[in-house]
């Protein structure tokens, strides 16, 4: 009898190792769902009364200290369970749970303590490893805890919560060596696992930015039974970058429906607004960008700005994301600036001269988005501040808002005529910029970029010169492009390396030719003809459809895939039209 009452005991932990409770330790893996609290008191009363016959009998004690547990009453329970390991040192079971408790309790290193008493025990418990694994991942020791949930996968390739958590300790680590392997290998050995499936799509998903393996794994998964908020919501991304929006608005209403709170999916649901131009909708959603983890806080102690009347007033505007997203957001500054008494602007110090030049009424302070709000005290009174990226929440809510402008940033003129004379010394014929990689491993590059040798066919048209945009080191790429290719691609280090001169080498050139990078942004800031070789599924400033031009830079013309990573169809259009291009001008 004892042992049913310990096993409907241990029912009432279960929920603490389903999703949702991800940091809680897991519980044996043959519970099920939580029994009745008849059920809870019935257990309690066998074990008070078996205590009463025996004191000191390990079982009772651990079955009491596990309903304690559950209940909460976390110091009583770790007194039982104690208790128990005394009489019995070999009770794997009882070490777990008093490891359970000691990680509730916030003591991760007693909790450690515990968990590997109960693997000298029984080395071979799955349990223990993965709760060992949660205490590790806890303290931030992150490579250890990939072993202890690898070590508890070896033994039981089923063991979701252990999956689960090994695989977003990969993503944290950008998937070492032999990692996305090993989990491929898991998924082999369990097809019918929907938690296993789910995993390889996220790892298609984020890791190896391959969006429709993601969603043949996505599919198996939700066919498997598998209903998650977050199996939705990663199945909606892996769609929106297929360009299939609908689809994708919904696997995020799916995912809504489950967890109607849940930020990322709301988050990236309004990316999918945006791109299809439902701004009214996608601006609002977009603010939960500021309640990202990754998004740097800002302790202004400036009220935020509410769209209220700015009339002889002060507001500051201050940078965040990339310098790409500083250039496009900045075309809502000049709305700004007419509103409100007087404007001051933050920015990246490497865009500072340029925008200094740009809006001469506002003051403008180069800097850094971590930098301690305090350096900006010695200003004069501000009455509220805004992040630059929220502006076009008041700016930018129709379509009819975007203005057909024709450039807002301005480079230095006097260098601007200095690139003019050295790009006619190349000899007669356009002069073109090139950017062939844009962003970062955790921003997509693979996805949206291409080897610079697919654009050989590009940089073969005569009666043009071609310069490099390209921010990095590349000239090792473009050493071999002229070796194998003979194909000649000018580079000029020091006009990548200084932003204000390259905006004054953009300006001298006749036209941008780039994948989706911040020299797109630069040039239709400066209101330069430029030529965006976008992915099938683009970033949400690039729209999904047609090859017209973007709302923020009407100078800007997009040329997009048909498919993934199918770059070589979109150089040979955006071959065809430079020719043309080349003979009407």
């Amino acid at each position: 009898m004892l042992a049913q009452v310990l096993k409907r005991a241990a029912r009432v932990w279960a929920d603490r190792g389903k999703p949702g409770r991800e940091t809680s330790p897991a519980v044996p893996e043959e519970v099920g769902a939580g029994v009745p609290s008849g059920d809870e008191k019935d257990a309690e009363a066998v074990f008070v009364s078996l205590l009463r016959q025996n004191p000191e009998s390990p079982e009772a004690l651990h079955g009491l200290g596990r309903l304690q547990g559950m209940r909460g009453e976390l110091a009583p329970a770790g007194r039982n369970l104690a208790e128990a390991v005394r009489l019995k040192p070999d009770f794997a079971e009882a070490w777990i749970d008093l490891g359970n408790v000691h990680l509730m309790s916030e003591n991760p290193e007693e909790a450690e303590s515990a968990y590997r008493r109960a693997l000298a025990v029984d080395e071979t418990s799955a349990l223990a490893w993965c709760n060992l694994g949660i205490c590790q991942q806890r303290r931030s020791q992150l490579t250890q805890a990939s072993e202890s949930f690898r070590r508890a996968l070896d033994l039981n390739p089923r063991f979701g919560l252990a999956l689960r958590h090994w695989v977003g300790i990969q993503a944290k680590l950008d998937w070492p060596d032999g990692a996305a392997e090993l989990l491929e290998h898991w998924a082999d050995t369990a097809p019918d696992d929907a938690e296993a499936q789910a995993a390889v799509g996220f790892m298609y998903l984020t890791h190896r930015f391959r969006p429709d393996l993601a969603i043949a794994h996505f599919d198996r998964a939700v066919a498997l039974g598998m209903n998650h908020a977050e199996l939705h919501g990663n199945h909606g991304i892996a769609l929106q970058d297929l360009g299939r929006i609908d689809e994708a608005l919904a696997s995020y209403d799916k995912a809504l429906q489950l967890e109607p709170e849940n930020r990322a999916v709301r988050f990236h649901r309004s990316l999918a607004k945006l791109l299809v131009h439902d701004f009214e909708e996608g601006w609002t959603g977009y603010e939960l960008r500021l309640l990202g983890e990754e998004y740097p806080r800002r302790n202004f102690r400036f009220p935020r700005w509410d769209g209220t009347d700015l009339s002889g007033k002060t507001i500051l505007v201050y940078a965040e994301q990339g310098l790409g997203d500083e250039i496009m957001f900045a075309s809502c500054l000049p709305d700004l600036i007419a509103r409100s008494g007087h404007c001051m602007i933050e920015c990246h110090e490497r865009l500072a001269p340029m925008f200094r030049r740009s809006f001469p009424t506002a003051a403008v302070h180069g800097g850094s988005q971590h930098d301690e709000p305090g350096r900006l005290s010695h200003l004069p009174p501000i009455d509220c501040c805004i992040p630059v990226g929220s502006l076009p929440l008041h700016f930018r809510r129709r379509l009819e808002d975007f203005p057909q402008h024709a450039g807002y940033l301005k480079a230095d003129e006097a260098r601007v005529s200095y690139w003019r004379r050295s790009l006619a010394a190349l000899g007669p014929g356009l002069k073109i910029g090139i950017s062939w990689r844009g962003g970062t491993r955790q921003t997509r590059q693979s996805y949206r970029s291409m080897p610079l040798e697919t654009l050989v066919p590009l940089l073969e048209v005569p009666g043009a010169h071609f310069v490099s945009l390209q921010y990095g080191e590349c000239r090792d790429e473009i050493a071999r492009l002229g070796a194998v290719h003979g194909s000649v691609l000018h580079h000029f280090p020091a006009a990548i390396a200084d932003y204000d001169e390259t905006a004054a080498l953009l300006g001298a050139l006749d036209l941008v030719i780039s994948v989706c990078t911040a020299a797109v942004h630069l040039g239709g800031a400066l209101g330069r003809p430029v030529w965006v070789m976008a992915p099938l599924g683009p970033e949400w400033r690039y729209g999904t459809t047609g090859e017209g031009t973007m709302p923020w830079y009407p100078t800007c013309r997009v040329f997009r895939q048909t498919a993934p990573f199918a770059w070589d169809e979109v150089v040979l259009r955006v071959r065809n039209e430079l020719i043309a291009y080349r003979d009407e001008n």
